[in-house]
């Protein structure tokens, strides 16, 4: 009897939990909010969709990634076969940083995997790669997805390094930034069964790859360096897993392999309020790939103030000028570069720099020429190769394309050169004579060539940045020419035995006029200096067939090449000095900017001077051999598409203003070809009046 209300109040107790329960459970995920619907989801990781070849470059993303003691995990490609073999991992990123809202995002390049997903020949079938991820020293999997890669590794066939014997282990390279591909060699030796010959390999403390050791003299291992925030030597270590009596080695093997610090350089050292700031460097390769597919940003910010955006490249590198703001007061802070948004897993990079309000004069002496800071060096050529293989392809493009245009300039001017001559020249021609004063014209060339090169240079004013400019083009411009000049006029004495005078070439100083404006409404840096203007002439006297004025003018060209070749090699220890220099010595900087216009002179005067049109240089030679112009013509439009069409652009990997730029110029000389003939074919000639 008393049983009964016992069993009862047990039953309603129970009812009343369960009530209670299920509306907790109902309320949680209200009062959690996102966190706690990510939990309820669970783990996962997501990677590309369809095949996928070793090589590209994919975004991998994971979300609901909690529990891992740092707050950081470990992302493999996973490659299975079913065997006896188990499993082989490769380390795509070590020690990631998961945000707040237990995420991670990434692009990486994949790595070949041992076994191929459509069980190719001589591996086993049905083998099958998957994207993983893990607490850092955990093998239990927290995610994982399948990927298709139908590529497999295959053996190495590379003999041993000499130093291998003496170091033990060794990495080829020793140093990279994530997505570099290195090769580590070793001659661990482990035992001879199967269970006993492989090896593990670390990085940086996490597990790197499972290495079967097959050959006493040197095995080899090829990865890829592991996206992550760290920075600086990495140890990478290899270990028998079987250790203990018998075994052939026992024990670790260690060395280091570097991944660069992000770089910062700043030009000027002192910032001025209200004026442009140069910022490059390099080490940005996570934002420099972001997880969009677009174009990575860096935020150049001084304390509180962001200065601007720069463009970084896909290995890292950036280049670009943000203007300081013109309310900045005065003071020395860290000028810091980090990714836009927290992007990536880079970090940032700061250097202290002092900024000067607009009110008040930045120190002037040392100041450098924009046109020097912008010229990028022969080093930014090998960095990224992008902008190299532009310019090269464009020099190529634009041969038919000048060489059409000339054509049809040349042969308009002699159908209809009679009208030509009397509409510039009416009346009737004066004899050509000696120049008069030469001395004089040199002395006049000189000065309109330094007032011309100094007009195009933006920012000039009455300080010492601009009086050593203006020093530097007073020589740098004449020696253009005489380079250029005397080994042609040297052969064409010897051959003639006549001597020639200098004097002004007055078409060709238009040309350099037209030029230096362009230049400077276009806000070009380095501007394009021409200085050519200056030339010999014998009044008549001699006469020299096509192919010696051809070789004549050949022997010019590849001396005044070889001027820019040089100049712009001996640069790099001068730009050395002035980056790491704080004050920019006076003498530094005249010698930057005499080599930099000496090079912008070269270049520019090549492009323009030897354009194959009547009474250019380029005529004479075309008219002599077109392959020996051609050769001549693309490596100076080669240059000078590098170089100055967008300066900045090469640093950054950029190439869309390089290649729009030169579209233009190459476009543009082609209408006024086609312009000029039109002119002449739409208005023929008067018919003679008959008496």
């Amino acid at each position: 009897m008393d049983e009964t209300p016992a069993r009862r109040r047990t039953a309603l107790r129970v009812a009343v939990g369960c009530g209670i329960g299920a509306i907790a459970l109902t309320l949680a995920p209200i009062g959690m909010g996102g966190s706690a619907a990510s939990a309820a989801d669970g783990p996962t990781v997501s990677g590309p969709t369809g095949a996928v070849r070793p090589g590209d470059t994919v975004t991998i993303r994971g979300s609901g990634l909690t529990g891992c003691p740092t707050n950081t995990v470990d992302v493999y490609l996973a490659s299975v076969n079913g065997g006896s073999s188990g499993e082989y991992d490769e380390l795509l990123a070590a020690g990631l940083p998961v945000d707040a809202g237990h995420s991670i995002a990434f692009r990486h390049v994949i790595p070949t995997p041992v076994y191929s997903s459509n069980g190719a020949t001589g591996q086993i079938v049905q083998a099958v790669n998957r994207i993983v991820v893990r607490c850092p020293g955990q093998e239990n999997d927290l995610a994982q997805t399948p990927i298709e890669i139908n590529e497999f590794r295959k053996e190495e066939t590379a003999s041993p390094p000499a130093d291998l014997r003496a170091r033990r282990i060794l990495v080829e390279p020793a140093t990279g930034l994530p997505g570099t591909e290195v090769t580590l060699w070793t001659n661990l030796r482990c035992g001879q069964s199967n269970a006993d010959d492989d090896a593990r390999v670390t990085w940086d403390g996490h597990f790197l790859a499972k290495l079967s050791i097959f050959d006493p003299a040197g095995t080899s291992y090829r990865f890829i360096v592991p996206e992550g925030p760290t920075r600086g030597p990495r140890p990478i270590t290899v270990s028998c897993f079987a250790q203990g009596p018998g075994m052939p080695d026992n024990g670790t093997l260690r060395t280091d392999f570097r991944v660069p610090e992000p770089k910062l350089t700043v030009t000027p050292a002192l910032a001025t309020a209200g004026r442009p700031l140069r910022v490059e460097g390099s080490g940005f390769v996570g934002c420099g790939r972001p997880v969009d597919g677009g174009a990575g940003a860096l935020s150049v910010r001084h304390g509180t103030n962001e200065f601007g955006r720069v463009p970084v490249a896909a290995d890292g590198r950036f280049a670009g000028e943000v203007t300081v703001p013109s309310g900045l007061a005065d003071g020395a802070g860290a000028l810091t570069v980090a990714c836009v948004g927290g992007a990536g897993y880079d970090g940032d990079v700061s250097v202290q720099l002092a900024v000067v309000a607009a009110t008040k004069d930045a120190e002037p002496v040392g100041d450098r020429s924009e046109a020097a800071v912008n010229l990028p060096s022969p080093a930014d050529l090998f960095d990224e190769p992008r902008p190299v293989v532009v310019a090269g392809a464009t020099a190529l493009a634009a041969l038919p394309v000048l060489g059409f245009s000339a054509e049809l300039f040349n042969r308009t001017w002699a159908e209809n050169r009679l009208r030509i001559r009397r509409r510039l020249r009416p009346g009737a021609a004066r004899p050509r004579s000696q120049p008069r004063v030469p001395e004089l014209q040199v002395l006049a060339f000189v000065v309109l060539s330094a007032a011309t090169c100094v007009a195009v240079e933006p920012g000039t004013g009455w300080n010492a940045g601009t009086g050593a400019l203006a020093l530097a083009l007073v020589a740098a411009v004449p020696l253009g020419v005489l380079v250029y000049e005397g080994p042609a006029e040297a052969y064409r004495r010897r051959i003639s035995r006549i001597r020639a005078l200098p004097h002004l070439v007055p078409g060709a100083l238009v040309v350099a006029v037209l030029l230096a404006a362009a230049s400077r409404l276009l806000g070009m840096a380095p501007g394009y200096v021409y200085g050519l203007f200056l030339a010999f002439t014998s009044a008549g006297l001699r006469r020299l067939s096509p192919a010696d004025e051809g070789r004549a003018i050949a022997l010019g060209s590849w001396s005044l090449a070889g001027l820019a070749v040089v100049s712009w090699v001996w640069r790099i220890p001068v730009t050395h000095v002035l980056n790491d220099s704080d004050g920019a010595p006076f003498g530094w900087v005249l010698a930057e900017d005499l080599l930099t216009q000496c090079f912008v002179a070269s270049v520019v005067g090549l492009v323009f001077g030897l354009l194959p049109m009547r009474f250019m240089d380029g005529h004479a030679l075309w008219r002599w051999n077109r392959w020996a112009w051609a050769a001549i013509y693309v490596a100076a439009l080669f240059l000078f598409t590098l170089t100055l069409l967008d300066p900045t652009g090469v640093a950054g990997g950029t190439t869309r203003t390089m290649w729009l730029r030169s579209m233009y110029l190459f476009a543009g000389a082609a209408v006024l070809s086609v312009l000029f003939w039109a002119t002449f074919r739409l208005r023929p000639a008067r018919p003679p009046v008959t008496p």
